[in-house]
């Protein structure tokens, strides 16, 4: 209150605003109350104070409360803006200092120090304990690559991997028992050698769900393009590494152990490599007529050597590599590739229900078509709704609908073409597509999941009855105690998350992982930001354990180096239990990085309830004498190897 205001206007003030906060006290309580009656919870784990606290938070959010809050904060009080773990006895601490005594309640009031000890129990029952110095475990998406490079597996252990991601909806269960017999190797290793991580690495299986998803793509004969990797400025990053197979049938790309992405060149008459030289070059023209060099890297048979293209090349069969040594090879035959099947602005393409139907170009009057994985789910789409592909590159609106097809016209991208994919997703964000979650392929993976992983991924999730479906299988196979997390990626998983989040509370080991890549396209991009905030302190208000995922460190893992926004992005895990990092040839790299910006935000945040001045003490202003001597103590304090790649050391 300044020197000038009325006395009386201040006391005033603070009646009015202690009746307002009284008055949405008593609606939560008595909204609380009645839900709670409605909603039994399982009598273990205190999971009645979760229930009460997430239910009274729900209530909370019903109200508009910006005014209230801007009249707390002008009083001095707490604005209620960080209220989620003990929502009912935060708002009767404020009401105290207004003169308030709490209301009678049957519901069950944690504080903040129970809740976040009931949430650091269930987080270590899914996720495993913590490592010292850092409370968000760090999960990192690994698939059968990974099997045949040890030394790798070693090093994500000892940098910080918490738990391996694998996603049934790629390879089959001889790949995933190799991976995880390969990490469990690489754990034995480590143990004999003395370089105890410390814990046993956790397994993820994320079961595939109705993901909708493009059919293929009709074949055709055309050279083989080999992209080398490149920077954001266009310059080459490094070789793209592949091999000269004499015993191979086809010339085609693909990923190679170490090596993705990786090509294979086949040799016409299977002659012997026997003479090259590790070093030597193999020139030769390609498809283009463009001069083109070979770099042998590694002889690993006489049939078979590692080589490395520096610049990009398209391949066609017949073509000639002479080598240093006076050797001539002639190239085999080329793998047929998936046709070309661009669109722009404006475009028309039909989308097939039947999913045999293979992807073609447009021809004459007739559009562009490629089937849907799924046709049942087409089933749910209205004529004027929206379709998304590729996680949102190509967007379209939906302007017929038969029996046979959908047909869209193209919305985006609003300028240049782009080239629809097979094996892409398909989002309806307006669309009600009520398929269940668990597919008949899931549950007979189940098996495999628990028997060899310590929790599974329900993709896909809708409503709380995905949940009890998945959870009745696992009672059947004897495992009604198995982790179960729910990934929230639909729009309707959003609008029902509260209902997920108190089923979850009955299980006996739940938690959600934001799956922001389809979350993104189902709520809108713009919007991602403040729904991973709402979902975020749902989640803390029902003290159930969070996973963020999608995109953290991508460009890093990917390229080598990081963006400034994604550095910003990913120190942000510290509101979660765990982050997952996808896969990438510098997944290390992103890994280290990641380790290292959580325990940095584990020891300056403390949920922002300190203040910090570390990284950014100021110098000069309270004592001039001292700027230049700081100023050095600070480039010695923060140096590049206690930063990410690429950082340097702060300039005062």
């Amino acid at each position: 209150m300044s020197g000038n205001q009325d006395p009386e206007i201040g006391v005033h003030a603070r009646e009015e605003v202690g009746k307002s906060l009284y008055q949405l006290y008593s609606d939560v309580l008595k909204k609380s109350e009645k839900a709670a009656l409605e909603l039994p919870i399982a009598k273990n784990s205190r999971n009645d104070y979760s229930r009460d606290n997430l239910l009274s938070y729900l209530a909370l959010r019903e109200k508009d409360l910006s005014g209230l809050q801007i009249s707390l904060s002008s009083l001095g009080l707490s604005s209620l803006g960080r209220l989620e773990d003990d929502v009912l006895l935060s708002i009767e601490q404020v009401l105290e200092h207004l003169g308030y005594s709490p209301m009678q309640t049957t519901l069950q009031k944690p504080s903040f120090t129970l809740a976040n000890s009931i949430l650091e129990e269930r987080s270590k029952r899914l996720l495993g304990r913590p490592r010292e110095g850092r409370k968000t475990r760090i999960m990192v998406t690994l698939d059968s690559p990974y099997i045949f490079q040890p030394e790798l597996l070693e090093q994500l252990l000892i940098s910080g991997m918490d738990i391996a991601r694998i996603n049934c909806a790629h390879d089959s269960e001889r790949e995933w028992l190799m991976l995880i017999n390969a990490i469990r190797a690489a754990e034995e290793r480590l143990d004999q050698r003395g370089k105890k991580v410390g814990r046993t690495c956790r397994i993820l299986m994320d079961l595939a769900g109705p993901k909708i998803r493009t059919g293929s793509l009709a074949l055709e004969a055309r050279p083989l393009k080999l992209s080398v990797p490149k920077d954001f400025a266009g310059k080459t990053v490094r070789m793209l590494e592949g091999l000269l197979d004499c015993e191979a049938s086809i010339t085609e790309a693909l990923s190679l152990t170490g090596m993705m992405p990786g090509f294979t060149v086949s040799l016409k008459d299977k002659p012997s490599l026997s003479n090259l030289t590790v070093g030597e070059r193999l020139r030769f023209e390609d498809a283009r007529g463009r001069p083109r060099i070979f770099v042998i890297l590694q002889k690993l048979t006489q049939s078979k050597v590692r080589i490395g293209l520096a610049r990009t090349a398209y391949l066609n069969e017949g073509i000639e590599l002479q080598s240093e040594s006076g050797g001539k090879f002639v190239i085999g035959e080329i793998k047929p590739q998936p046709v070309d099947l661009s669109v722009k602005l404006g475009d028309k393409i039909r989308l097939y229900r039947d999913p045999s139907r293979l992807g073609t170009p447009a021809i004459g009057d007739q559009p562009a078509g490629i089937s849907c994985s799924l046709p049942e789910a087409l089933t749910f789409v209205k004529t004027g709704e929206r379709v998304y592909i590729d996680d949102g590159k190509i967007g379209g609106i939906v302007r017929d609908v038969n029996d046979e097809f959908l047909e869209l016209e193209i919305l985006s991208p609003s300028e240049g073409s782009i080239s629809i994919k097979s094996e892409k997703g398909l989002n309806f964000p307006d669309s009600a597509i009520n398929l269940p979650a668990l597919t008949g392929e899931d549950e007979k993976n189940l098996d495999f999941v628990t028997t060899h992983a310590t929790a599974v991924g329900l993709s896909f999730v809708h409503r709380l009855s995905d949940l009890e479906s998945l959870h009745n299988v696992l009672v059947r196979l004897g495992h009604d105690d198995f982790g179960i997390i729910a990934k929230i990626e639909t729009r309707e998983s959003v609008h029902r998350l509260g209902e997920i989040l108190l089923g979850g509370l009955n299980l006996p080991n739940f938690g959600v992982l934001i799956a922001r890549g389809d979350l993104a396209v189902e709520v809108g991009f713009e919007n991602l930001a403040f729904v991973q905030e709402d979902i975020l302190c749902m989640c803390e208000a029902a003290h159930v354990p969070v996973v963020i995922a999608t995109q953290v460190l991508e460009t890093l893992a990917k390229s080598g180096l990081p963006t400034r926004a994604e550095i910003t992005d990913a120190a942000m895990g510290i509101r979660a239990e765990c982050v997952m990092l996808n896969k990438g040839p510098h997944i290390l790299d992103a890994l280290r990085t990641l380790a290292n910006l959580l325990s940095i935000e584990e020891k300056h945040q403390l949920k922002k309830r300190q203040i910090f001045k570390e990284f950014t003490e100021q110098f000069g202003i309270f004592d001039r004498s001292q700027s230049a001597a700081n100023t050095q103590l600070a480039q010695r304090k923060i140096s590049p190897e206690t930063m990410g790649p690429g950082s340097a050391p702060l300039a005062a």
